[in-house]
């Protein structure tokens, strides 16, 4: 208890001095796809592009200087001197001169002045090179620092659960110590594992500040962690296809045959540079006082050459020169074995990575096999059967710590592979789905193992998390706080918490229209990984009844193609035909045009499609048409809107439908809006006579083809009382 104390004391006087230290300049971490695009701003990106722009201001002013060069000048002189050289006159008088004209170089000077141009665009290339090499160089060590960030956290989660059960452990050690059931020296070393668990907290809390700062110095933000991690995804990693790896986009690569051929032209100009010479052309104008004026025009050649340089066999230059570009050649040679040897590294730390997390997953397995079959003994024969409960727990919790390593370990290596992709890849996916798992985190969820807190408690063991036949969804039509990056998560967490696990999310005109921008696009991104990190699926949700008419079909058409890019788990349309002018006479009509823009869409999508449709569409004659032909279309559900609160009538109506159309999946939709009677919603019944009858629903609608509940609409259950 003592060390638990000073632990806990030590980590509030480190969670003080954090906020001290960053106060409320500290930004919340944002998704990973939002930070990438902030390494533009990195101090030492920014560095590197003033030199940049140093460089190319030296190479303009190096061309300035370079080429025929204007001269003037003006001297004033006074003489006084004999008339002749036998005369003792003397004469008197002051001169005036001025002097202008044009000096073109030639020769070696001339040659020199090119090569000054050519080495100093080699210097601004160069330049170039560094400034983007260092982009590249940030955004890897950001994207592994955050792959550490989020398992750190992961691996926290783990040690706090397990932590929670030491006070009930140590009073059940000390008692079968008193009892004379153990002895001491056992119990110590019992306890001796939360103590190493503490161990790991503060390891863990360390490796995460280093993460952190990492990412500050890639991005020039100052971060702070005061959420979950959302999930870490990468350009690229969608899996849809395969891509070429290779290094010839690589920014050393890239640019190499132009650095090359600077070198190349350096070494043709290259000779006799020694021998300098100019060519000048100028007039001159002079007045004597007294006296008159006079003008004259002068040409110059001057040619210079050092007396060694006349006698030199070999033009040293030339051979430098030479030498120059030899040595580059060996250095280019030399960086494309270094980036292939690092491909080729990459790939084999991936398939180790691959190895350890398929190893990791089965170690969980098995310790968790054994926490089970510990527990079961515990419960029946108690004694010492409590130690090998406890000791199969420390096993357990290791098995998932190092799993969360390899996962690490497996995105790391995904996030050095990324630059030997093609340029241009921005569509997003898990690096661990190569694994063959269902979703990111299906092998590791928020807790691998759900550790007991207290002996006496039943050991929940699930180390895959299996979503349930019947889900809750719900329909949400504001989605602006979901976008921004503020809010996201808890938005997220609220609707995780209230119960739903399915999104059907709409967005209004400016909102599409602004996903054309990048900030927007990551924006979405960042919002759809991190929905799919927190287990909660994402449908896209269109809604507008005209795109039932042939006229307007081709909208819903383009629609469906703009937000292909975007990872949605599905397409769900709610168009009510009842909404059209002159509806009620032609429903028939309306009918089977609304199954034909279904095809329509089914025809240019390859997600899943739901549907919303009043109940009167599946009755009847009505239900003739649309019964059959949404059997099949393959739909993923069909959300029956029975708004009504009168049990008995949706159970029979609804009950009716499922046994009707057994091979097409229904959802029933139950409205909680306030604008609606309570006769029709529930909003001024409560949430817990809303969940009761989810729950009742549930348990008596047990066809297969029954898929749940889904709610209209999230806004109104955000309002509704208790």
């Amino acid at each position: 208890m003592f060390l638990l104390r000073i632990a806990c004391l030590a980590w509030a006087l480190l969670s003080i001095a954090t906020s001290t230290l960053y106060g409320s300049q500290s930004l919340s971490l944002p998704s990973l796809a939002e930070l990438e695009n902030m390494v533009e701003q990195g101090p030492e990106v920014l560095s590197s592009m003033a030199a940049l722009a140093r460089d190319e201001h030296i190479e303009h002013l190096v061309r300035q200087r370079s080429g025929p060069k204007f001269f003037a000048g003006i001297s004033y002189g006074y003489s006084d001197e004999p008339e002749s050289e036998t005369a003792e006159e003397r004469i008197s008088y002051n001169k005036v001169t001025a002097r202008a004209g044009v000096s073109f170089p030639i020769l070696g000077t001339w040659t020199k002045e090119k090569i000054e141009i050519l080495q100093s665009e080699l210097r601004t290339l160069e330049g170039r090179i560094l400034a983007e090499r260092t982009r590249e160089m940030n955004l890897i060590s950001l994207r592994k620092a955050y792959m550490v960030l989020w398992g750190e956290g992961q691996k926290r989660r783990l040690l706090s659960d397990f932590l929670k059960s030491r006070e009930a452990t140590e009073a059940l050690l000390s008692k079968r110590v008193r009892e004379g059931f153990l002895l001491e020296a056992d119990r110590l070393e019992f306890l001796s594992v939360y103590d190493v668990a503490l161990r790991d907290v503060a390891a863990s809390s360390r490796m995460e500040t280093q993460a952190l700062q990492v990412i500050r110095l890639a991005t020039g933000q100052s971060w702070q962690v005061t959420e979950e991690v959302p999930f870490p995804t990468l350009p690229g990693w969608d899996y849809k296809k395969r891509r070429p790896l290779g290094v010839a986009h690589l920014t050393n690569v890239r640019y190499n045959n132009r650095v090359l051929d600077i070198y190349g032209r350096i070494l043709e100009i290259t000779k006799k540079i020694d021998r300098d010479g100019t060519v000048e052309f100028g007039a001159t104008a002079g007045r004597d006082f007294p006296g008159t004026s006079g003008a004259g025009v002068s040409i110059r050649l001057t040619v210079e050459e050092p007396f060694a340089s006349l006698r030199a066999k070999k033009d040293e230059a030339r051979l430098a020169a030479q030498a120059d570009l030899e040595r580059h050649r060996a250095e280019e040679l030399k960086e494309r074995l270094r980036l292939e040897g690092e491909l080729e590294d990459a790939l084999s730390l991936l398939e180790y990575g691959s190895r350890s997390v398929q190893a990791g997953i089965a170690k969980v397995q098995a310790s968790t096999e054994a926490v089970r079959v510990h527990h079961l003994r515990y419960d029946r024969i108690g004694g010492d059967a409590f130690e090998k409960l406890e000791e199969s727990r420390y096993a357990h919790l290791r098995a998932a710590l190092e799993l969360v390593d390899a996962q690490i370990l497996v995105l790391q290596a995904a996030s050095e592979l990324v630059r030997f992709f093609p340029e241009g890849e921005v569509q997003r996916g898990c690096p661990l789905s190569m694994l063959g798992l269902d979703k990111p985190l299906a092998s590791l969820p928020k807790s691998p193992v759900a550790m007991i807190s207290s002996p006496e408690q039943d050991v929940q063991t699930s180390t895959i998390l299996t979503p349930s036949r019947k889900n809750t969804s719900v329909y949400v039509w504001n989605a602006a706080p979901f976008l921004k990056s503020e809010t996201r998560h808890r938005e997220l967490k609220k609707l995780q918490q209230a119960g739903f696990c399915r999104i059907l999310l709409s967005f209004d005109g400016q909102e599409i229209r602004s996903f054309s921008t990048n900030n927007s696009r990551l924006s979405l991104m960042a919002f759809l990984e991190q929905a799919t990190y927190m287990g909660i699926q994402v449908d896209l949700l269109l809604g507008d009844p005209t795109w039932i008419l042939p006229e307007h079909r081709m909208e819903l058409v383009q629609l469906i193609r703009f937000f292909a890019p975007f990872p949605f788990k599905g397409v769900h349309v709610d168009l009510e035909p009842d909404s059209l002018p002159g509806a009620a006479s032609k429903r028939s009509e309306l009918a089977l045009e609304l199954l034909q823009t279904l095809k329509v869409v089914r025809d240019n999508t390859d997600l899943p499609l739901s549907l919303s449709v009043h109940p009167r569409y599946l009755e009847g004659e009505l239900g003739e048409i649309m019964g059959r032909g949404l059997v099949a279309l393959s739909m993923e559900d069909v959300a029956v809107m029975f708004y009504s609160t009168n049990v008995d009538m949706v159970t029979d109506r609804f009950g009716a439908l499922l046994k009707k159309y057994p091979d097409l999946p229904l959802l029933l939709a139950q409205s909680v809006e306030s604008i609606l009677s309570p006769r029709e919603s529930y909003a001024t019944l409560g949430r817990d006579i809303l969940w009761s009858r989810i729950a009742y629903y549930n348990g008596v609608f047990q066809e297969e083809n029954y898929r749940g509940v889904v709610v209209q609409a999230w806004k109104d259950y955000e309002e509704m009382v208790r």
